[in-house]
């Protein structure tokens, strides 16, 4: 229905919303409300994406061609789940193949052996998650979080236990490049924005107005630089 509403609008809604918020969900959401489509292979993508094709533009002082891998990832799941109520199976998928494989079990891996530590992983039997994917959305429907696994313990599981919010966790990364890490980053940042591919007024805006604590420039989206450049140094790759 969304395709319905003229894209002045929908653009309009966008802007208000990046205007109010000033963060990086209100930039996705405004991503989201201008775009021709709201088809599963387009939307996926884009809500995984750290810098958009605007912000990457304005890094680079030329136009590059790249494959974009979630991107055909997502349009590879599309061919072959064309069934409209497996939604959710299709974002299911396009998370096992890429973050829950490339990040979530990598860094499990990683740190647990670290530390002579065996994790194992139980809910991805690939038994059970062959049945999971194979049952249509209507089981699925995140009325609560975590239904299908919350509905198979019944009685043993306490309402207080269900009914509390959800406590993440991610790592201090903000806190540690604005302060053990800083020089570092500085350094790297510094020399990424002298390489000719790059424009060196942008990479250093970016990482001022991370600095600043500008809520629309997330730890992440400079720290890919950051390890771009470190990467370049290693390998000894003139750009």
């Amino acid at each position: 229905w969304m395709e319905s509403v003229p894209k002045i609008f929908r653009r309009a809604v966008g802007n208000s919303i990046k205007a109010i918020k000033k963060d990086s969900s209100s930039e996705k959401i405004a991503a989201l409300l201008e775009s021709d489509t709201f088809d599963f292979e387009y939307t996926y993508p884009l809500l995984r994406q750290t810098l958009f094709p605007g912000t990457i533009s304005k890094l680079l002082n030329h136009t590059i061609s790249h494959k974009h891998s979630v991107k055909n990832s997502a349009k590879e799941i599309s061919g072959k789940i064309t069934k409209k109520d497996f939604l959710i199976t299709k974002i299911s998928i396009a998370e096992i193949n890429t973050y829950l494989q490339n990040v979530l079990l990598r860094d499990t891996d990683q740190m647990s052996m670290a530390h002579a530590l065996e994790v194992r992983v139980p809910f991805l039997d690939y038994e059970l998650v062959e049945y999971i994917l194979n049952l249509p959305d209507e089981y699925k429907e995140p009325v609560t979080s975590k239904k299908l696994l919350i509905d198979s313990m019944g009685d043993l599981l306490s309402r207080e236990i269900i009914s509390q919010p959800k406590k993440g966790f991610t790592f201090p990364w903000k806190y540690w490049m604005q302060n053990e890490l800083k020089s570092f980053c500085e350094s790297k940042i510094n020399s990424l924005s002298k390489r000719n591919m790059f424009e060196e007024s942008e990479v250093k805006k970016l990482w001022m107005d991370f600095l600043k604590q500008d809520k629309r420039v997330t730890w992440s989206r400079v720290w890919h630089l950051i390890v771009l450049e470190n990467w370049i140094q290693q390998n000894g790759i003139e750009t």
